[in-house]
């Protein structure tokens, strides 16, 4: 046997909403005359600690024990000259980080710079 029940209307209390507040996000800031400015900060980059990201690529490339390579088959005392050639035209860019790479894997290279960053090299300028 079926016996009624009173139907009562329920509300499932998700179902009525405050109106919602759209805010504009910026890494800047975000100013809104009913909230108070946000500041919203870009991630972390890899790229922003330049020193870190080259270290972790020379030990991809030579690991803890150098170029195996290059030790086995160029001499210590070994002295050479090394010129840049435009392969195309361009624009100078990185000389600081070249630098630091240079640095890093031999501070006893002595590099001298004949152009600047910013720089125009043309196809075939050494």
């Amino acid at each position: 046997m079926f016996r009624a029940l009173p139907f009562t209307a329920t509300v499932h209390p998700y179902a009525i909403t405050a109106p919602r507040l759209v805010v504009k996000m910026s890494a800047i800031a975000t100013k809104n005359t009913r909230v108070e400015s946000l500041e919203v900060k870009p991630p972390a980059h890899p790229t922003y600690d330049l020193k870190e990201v080259m270290q972790l690529a020379l030990s991809e490339d030579a690991g803890n024990l150098g170029d195996v390579t290059c030790k086995a088959t160029i001499p210590l005392d070994m002295e050479s000259d090394a010129h840049f050639l435009a392969k195309e035209d361009g624009i100078i860019a990185g000389i600081a980080l070249a630098e630091m790479i240079f640095a890093e894997v031999d501070p006893s290279l002595k590099v001298e710079w004949y152009v600047n960053d910013g720089d125009k090299v043309h196809k075939g300028l050494k």
